[in-house]
């Protein structure tokens, strides 16, 4: 019983010493010889569920023993749900400078507070994060800043409350004034050097589109300026520069930037790759990926900001594969660029998924994995402009080659072609008769054009007033050819306008007899020394032929039948000229449709 006691009392004193260590951590101890800090062995933090949690919850929390150690280094927790309490103490041993900075060095923390309690009795309470004010901020800078006043020998108990909707990550470091703005202008300096680099970048590739007109260029040009404006969301920038006195619209454009970068990127890969012509099932993959990232896209402002950076974050995974082994598959099949495609882009995926699994929680945050994204597009970057270097020495050992093809080929042909040009010159005259013939005839019948009718008519009927004999014209309609079209299709009224051609060529003699077309389904027969009577013979003829014809449309047949005016005159009746056979006809014609159709009548 006495042992069981012992062991009772053991354990309440490793409670209570536990609970001690929690409650009175090592304090951070600031020292001469070094100004930036960081606490990676005295910081301790506590995570609360409820969301309404205070100071008080949180004090309570420190003094029960509930704060526990942080075991990476920073801080990184992924897309936890919770309001996550750092506390941290400080002292300035022997330290000259007095003013000091606590900075959280990641710029998508929603809410920021932080409660401070000097060893003096002082007590100061700062608000911060992307949901609030710039100013509050203590410097202007980027990154949430909070002042310190901390003279010699003195002592302050940090407690700060983190609540936010993106991936939790505190990497907190104490800076003195001079060593914050000496390290923080290097790093300004360096972000400077990167997008000046990416505006440039935009601006070539711009200038390259403007002057090829290649489809690829838009989608590379979309994906590098979004992707430009995704980065200055994360690293701050955007939110310090552009929009400072808008809280919430930092946000909204991270999201729509990450979704639309994404979005030109797939769009960019299908269109390099040729995937339509070489790949259609990847071609409709990626079809379906870029829909997708769109659908994101244009929902993420009706959608919480917790899902839809959820929803972007993990399609990176996703696309990372996607675009790697659709490089690799082109690269495979013989298609050369797809080389440093497939290169460029790893370095800048690999990058992606790097801080992706930063904001997951899944790899710590350093310099390597916070600056990744940078690193990446920066060799993505080079590569491309390896590849367009490598691209065009390729297109310019092409040209030379097919220079010197070109000029060898053409000394050949000059000889050669000094044999032909003269029977070229005579077969040119035989191709210009045989164009004009072909100009004066009907392109979907065969039979002669109204051009000829108009040449010819005239010639003929002053033949016909010479010679005293007697000429006849014949105007015909196919009857209700627009109902055909309308119920058949155009098609089918084509082979209709074609067998009627047909008809009236086999009985029309060669000579001075022809058929012409007059315009739409109306078609002219001149028969030059042909008596009325004859005349109407040979179209009474015509007409029961046309009556026969049968046009087979899918399975059905279609009758046709012609209406017909008959206009003829002698020698002595031709003193009006050509235009009054045409409308005499004309005129009988429509007498026919009148009467109606599928019949003959003569002109009086």
């Amino acid at each position: 019983m006495r042992h069981v006691f012992t062991l009772i009392l053991f354990a309440c004193a490793i409670v209570i010493a536990q609970a001690a260590s929690a409650a009175d951590s090592t304090p951070l101890a600031l020292h001469a010889g070094q100004s930036i800090f960081t606490p990676s062995e005295n910081l301790h933090y506590w995570v609360d569920p409820n969301p309404d949690s205070r100071e008080t919850d949180a004090e309570a929390a420190l003094r029960g023993g509930e704060f526990k150690p942080v075991v990476r280094w920073p801080p990184t927790f992924g897309f936890a749900e919770g309001v996550h309490w750092f506390a941290l103490d400080l002292r300035n041993v022997d330290h000259a400078d007095d003013s000091w900075l606590y900075v959280v060095e990641y710029a998508l923390l929603d809410h920021l507070d932080l409660h401070l309690r000097y060893s003096d009795g002082r007590e100061q309470r700062f608000v911060s994060g992307d949901r609030e004010a710039y100013v509050a901020r203590s410097v202007d800078h980027r990154h949430f800043n909070f002042a310190l006043k901390l003279p010699r020998g003195q002592s302050v108990r940090t407690l700060l409350r983190v609540q936010t909707e993106s991936s939790v990550q505190v990497p907190i470091a104490i800076y003195s004034d001079h060593a914050f703005l000496e390290t923080h202008q290097r790093s300004q300096l360096g972000l400077g050097v990167y997008y000046g680099v990416l505006i440039g970048l935009l601006l070539y590739n711009l200038l390259i589109f403007l002057s090829v007109r290649d489809r690829s260029y838009p989608y590379y040009i979309g994906y590098v300026a979004l992707f430009g404006l995704a980065l200055a969301c994360l690293n701050g920038i955007s939110y310090q520069i552009l929009w400072p006195t808008w809280p919430l619209w930092d946000d909204a454009v991270l999201l729509l930037a990450i979704g639309g970068s994404l979005t030109c990127m797939v769009l960019f890969t299908y269109s390099f790759l040729e995937l339509p012509t070489r790949q259609p099932k990847l071609a409709r993959l990626f079809r379906a990926a870029a829909w997708l990232l769109a659908a994101i896209t244009l929902a993420s402002p009706f959608i919480t900001y917790r899902h839809a950076i959820l929803l972007e974050t993990a399609s990176v995974f996703l696309l990372a594969f996607l675009m790697i082994g659709a490089g690799f598959s082109a690269w495979r099949h013989g298609y050369r660029p797809a080389y440093y495609f497939l290169l460029a882009w790893s370095f800048m995926v690999a990058g992606i998924v790097v801080y992706a699994c930063v904001s997951f929680g899944l790899l710590p945050k350093n310099f390597l994995t916070e600056y990744g994204i940078q690193f990446g597009s920066s060799i993505e970057m080079i590569l491309l402009s390896l590849g367009l270097a490598y691209r065009f020495k390729l297109l310019r050992e092409q040209n030379l080659q097919l220079q010197l093809e070109a000029t060898e080929r053409l000394e050949i042909r000059v000889a050669e072609r000094t044999n032909e040009l003269n029977r070229a010159m005579g077969e040119l005259r035989t191709a210009n008769r045989r164009l004009h013939e072909f100009s004066l005839r009907d392109g979907l019948t065969g039979v002669h054009n109204r051009r000829y009718l108009d040449e010819t008519l005239a010639h003929a009927v002053a033949q016909s007033r010479e010679r005293k004999a007697p000429i006849a014209l014949l105007m015909l309609d196919i009857d209700h050819f627009k109902r055909i079209n309308d119920t058949h299709g155009h098609l089918v009224g084509d082979d209709c306008l074609r067998a009627v051609a047909d008809v009236l060529r086999r009985h029309v003699r060669e000579g001075d007899d022809f058929v012409a077309r007059y315009g739409g389904e109306e078609f002219v027969v001149l028969l030059p020394g042909a008596t009325r009577d004859d005349a109407a013979r040979r179209a009474e003829i015509l007409r029961s032929e046309v009556a026969a014809l049968r046009i087979a449309d899918h399975g059905e047949t279609i009758s046709l039948t012609i209406s017909l005016g008959l206009s003829a005159m002698d020698g002595n009746d031709l003193h009006s000229g050509p235009d009054k056979l045409i409308r005499a006809a004309d005129a009988a014609l429509y007498r026919a449709k009148r009467e109606g159709r599928n019949r003959l009548v003569v002109a009086d």
